[in-house]
């Protein structure tokens, strides 16, 4: 068994993993947005705290975007129910705010559940307004219905963050390795859903050392629950809501069908022999796994052969040169005296290729 654990770090931060610097140009502009909606004097009258994270912002499983140049990051938008407000009203009165500034008003866009502030190329923010009602619970509103769904969106991210720590902090990267094979295949499942099945198959009082071995355990764990389904199963959103709603039914058979061939190249890849497991490993994320380590081994042997070379062409005599030994003249060295040799080499007129001759003066011993 060969976890490869460098291998996987490598392919992580490499492949992987969002961008540290979109990472930090993502928060800073939620920070901006915080603080626009905070000051905004239209949204005094519903305005409830600060922005929260939600869904992949929240939960760290945003990946580098695989085939388009954007993503997208959650976030909910805490208000109070105002007297005289239908549903259909939070949404719109946020858009409103956006859409009159000069900051965002070429950017803004209204959704049927947010407002959506849009970094074209980059990544765009949804922001979803999250009310809570006269009655003590939550809900986020839907603008084209005009209805207000009973929702407690901060609930399901807690549970993630405790089901990562059970894990051994090794959920989050599953879920992004997991997230990476969705988009590089044809597999279709909402990222929410994804993450919320693996995390459903983690095990209390179960040791979960590293990552590749993780991996297979939860993959294998949801291959095995998704074997007794037959049809989309209920997702639980950690308050009763079933989060796979809106998942079709074809689109669960194809992603069946893929995390049981998934899991079987998975466990082969973790028990392979160590000269084998990068190659089993490909079968899985394609070629692009390991190929740090490989650079690495080709940098090294080109640099052997490289010294090889050097050697080869040392103990070789120059063009023309002669040596006292080729007229029976013999050498008899004394460590007492030395001899410094100077050369000059001069590149052909044009500066590259052929070098000039090479002139040697030698001097005679002090």
């Amino acid at each position: 068994m060969t976890p490869r654990h460098n291998e996987f770090k490598d392919f992580l931060d490499d492949h992987v993993n969002l961008n540290p610097d979109r990472t930090k140009k993502l928060n800073a502009r939620v920070e901006a947005i915080n603080s626009f909606v905070n000051d905004h004097a239209d949204l005094q009258i519903c305005l409830d705290g600060d922005l929260i994270p939600q869904g992949s912002y929240a939960s760290r499983t945003i990946i580098k975007p695989q085939r388009r140049n954007d993503f997208d990051a959650d976030v909910l938008l805490p208000m109070k129910e105002v007297d005289g407000w239908e549903p259909k009203h939070y949404t719109v009165k946020l858009h409103k705010a956006f859409d009159d500034s000069a900051r965002y008003g070429d950017k803004a866009k209204l959704g049927k559940r947010c407002a959506t502030i849009d970094y074209a190329g980059d990544f765009h923010i949804d922001i979803v307004p999250f009310v809570t009602r006269a009655d003590g619970l939550t809900y986020i509103t839907h603008r084209t219905k005009n209805q207000f769904i009973l929702a407690e969106p901060t609930a399901l991210s807690s549970w993630f963050v405790g089901q990562n720590k059970a894990a051994g902090g090794h959920l989050v990267k599953t879920v992004r390795l997991m997230k990476y094979l969705r988009d590089n295949s044809s597999a279709e499942i909402p990222s929410v859903v994804l993450s919320s099945l693996l995390a459903g198959r983690v095990q209390p009082f179960t040791s979960y050392t590293d990552l590749p071995r993780t991996l297979v355990a939860l993959v294998n764990g949801l291959k095995t629950y998704l074997d007794s389904q037959f049809f989309v199963p209920f997702v639980d959103d950690q308050t009763g809501q079933n989060l796979a709603d809106r998942w079709p039914q074809s689109a669960f058979v194809t992603f069946k069908s893929r995390i049981s061939t998934w899991a079987k190249d998975m466990q082969s890849a973790l028990d392979a022999p160590a000269d084998e497991s990068v190659d089993a490993w490909r079968t899985v994320f394609g070629t692009n796994f390991g190929s740090a380590s490989t650079s690495a081994a080709v940098g090294g042997s080109r640099t052997a052969l490289s010294a090889a070379i050097a050697q080869h062409y040392a103990e070789q005599p120059a063009p023309r040169e002669q040596f006292l030994k080729h007229f029976g003249i013999p050498t008899r060295l004394d460590p007492a005296y030395t001899v410094r040799l100077v050369g000059r080499m001069s590149p052909t007129k044009s500066g590259f290729r052929r070098y000039g001759t090479v002139s040697k003066t030698v001097f005679r011993p002090d």
